[in-house]
């Protein structure tokens, strides 16, 4: 019996080298945009456009990734997304110019992760019960989380001090690992076939994703504000023509790309409402905090990376040992509670940013946060996912690692432009302010004010989705403790 278990807890592990290869990918590129435009001879437009895409590449095409699990078997998908991964990141390293590192980061590895994201819930569904599964999503969740500030912390460092190439050369040692571990994976049999593929769910669901995504991104410029309500209003529509296609495929006993009349029971609706708020918040946070250490205090990327340090560990110690309290308490209460300390947390640090913060000053308000997110990691997958019969569940991962990445867009364009308005009211509300001894020459000529106002309002703005969360997490039905 015990063989047999570790053999399951080795579905978790390498469940986790695939997250953690995913997630410090993306934070790393966003603490080395200027050293990638030095070195691929381009300008910080160009690279902040491979952003882009990349992140287009994820939203889009992640229905279809998980729908691949049907066609070709659960392990098989995920195993190739890794191997295109591998053959990206290689690219990416030895990039000598923007289309090639193009080609390797934005397409190839957004390629690999649309294969691989779905397929690491499929497994935790398909391989644990009870209290393992709960366990398991909180371990899930947790390294995520903690994998996003370890790139901005390791990366950072990498960037700073060596070069941003070695990143990738430590994800394809952890490819290499993950298929030096491939059998503790076990493969699922194919339910459905090329031949019957759903090309029109497929066209609306990629078209739909790319345009309402590719509009909330544009929310962070200006410029392109007057396209924006447009691009997200043919997104929606695109969708919600989605929604009504598949549900005409249904009738017409045809196969499907995603079994969308999952979307109306109150749990998976409710916990994808509160994953959005939760992958919104943080990426929102994770946004402006560095934002604030680089530009106000001038601190480095690695220097910013060891302040979140602390609120990164509890979020990690807390998505685990959430699993434990579900077995104490209704697993609801528990997601409630999170969600009500992530709002105190975000409280907490609301006042506190100025042009003399320093970490002391935010510590405690971020291991609060850190814990509430923590928290809610360890339940709300499980919550969600529980809710939809086994056979649906790589229609479930679809939408669920879908609606997380329209979380996180929503996060950072939203919040990156909430905090520019209140930087600009506070700054035309005051004179700049006198610089401290030793202030960074990076903030000359910033006002306290607007400091504070900017930072206030970005803060504000997460507490109002935090609220948002906490009465979407009352919809969720009560499941009993978890034993």
């Amino acid at each position: 019996m015990e063989p047999h278990r570790s053999l399951r807890w080795g579905v978790l592990l390498v469940v986790s080298l695939a997250v953690v290869v995913l997630v410090i990918d993306t934070t790393t590129m966003e603490v080395s945009m200027s050293a990638l435009a030095n070195d691929l001879n381009t300008d910080l437009s160009t690279i902040q456009s491979i952003i882009t895409i990349y992140t287009l590449m994820k939203a889009a095409f992640m229905l279809i990734g998980a729908k691949l699990q049907n066609i070709i078997g659960r392990k098989r998908t995920f195993l190739t997304g890794a191997a295109i991964y591998g053959v990206g990141t290689t690219i990416a390293a030895v990039s000598q110019n923007a289309v090639m590192f193009l080609l390797g980061w934005s397409i190839l590895e957004g390629m690999g992760t649309v294969l691989i994201l779905p397929a690491t819930v499929t497994f935790i569904t398909g391989t644990y019960e009870g209290k393992d599964r709960a366990f398991a999503f909180g371990v899930w969740g947790g390294i995520a989380a903690m994998a996003s500030i370890f790139g901005l912390m390791f990366g950072g460092y990498l960037t700073t001090f060596y070069t941003w190439r070695w990143v990738f050369a430590l994800e394809l040692v952890i490819i290499f690992i993950i298929f030096a571990l491939h059998r503790m994976l076990s493969e699922t049999r194919p339910t459905a076939s090329w031949k019957n593929f759903d090309v029109g769910g497929s066209l609306l669901a990629v078209l739909g994703l790319f345009t309402l995504v590719f509009g909330i991104l544009l929310i962070k410029k200006p410029a392109e504000l007057v396209v924006v309500p447009v691009l997200i209003a043919v997104g929606i529509i695109l969708l919600v023509g989605l929604y009504f296609w598949e549900r005409q495929q249904i009738k017409k006993n045809k196969d499907i790309l995603v079994d969308v009349t999952i979307l109306p029971e109150r749990s998976f609706l409710a916990g994808n409402v509160v994953s959005i708020g939760q992958k919104f918040v943080t990426a929102g946070f994770i946004f402006i905090f560095p934002l604030f250490y680089e530009v106000v205090m001038g601190a480095s990327a690695y220097e910013t990376g060891i302040a979140l340090l602390p609120m990164s560990l509890a979020i990690v110690v807390f998505s685990i040992l959430g699993a434990r309290f579900a077995s104490w308490f209704e697993p609801k209460y528990v997601l409630l509670g999170g969600i009500a300390l992530t709002g105190a947390g975000l409280i907490a640090l609301r006042d506190v940013f100025s042009l003399t913060t320093g970490i002391h000053d935010i510590l405690a308000g971020s291991i609060l946060f850190g814990t509430g997110v923590g928290i809610v990691l360890s339940q709300v997958t499980n919550l969600t996912l529980s809710a939809v019969r086994s056979e649906r569940q790589t229609d479930a991962s679809g939408i669920y690692n879908t609606t997380r990445q329209v979380g996180s867009s929503l996060g950072t364009a939203i919040i990156g432009i909430v905090l520019a308005l209140g930087f600009i009211h506070g700054h035309s509300s005051a004179p700049p302010s006198p610089l401290p001894s030793g202030h960074p020459l990076l903030s000359l000529g910033i006002s306290e004010a607007a400091v504070s106002q900017g930072m206030e309002w970005a803060f504000l703005a997460m507490i109002v989705v935090v609220v948002g969360m906490f009465i979407a997490g009352l919809f969720i039905r009560k499941t009993g403790k978890i034993v």
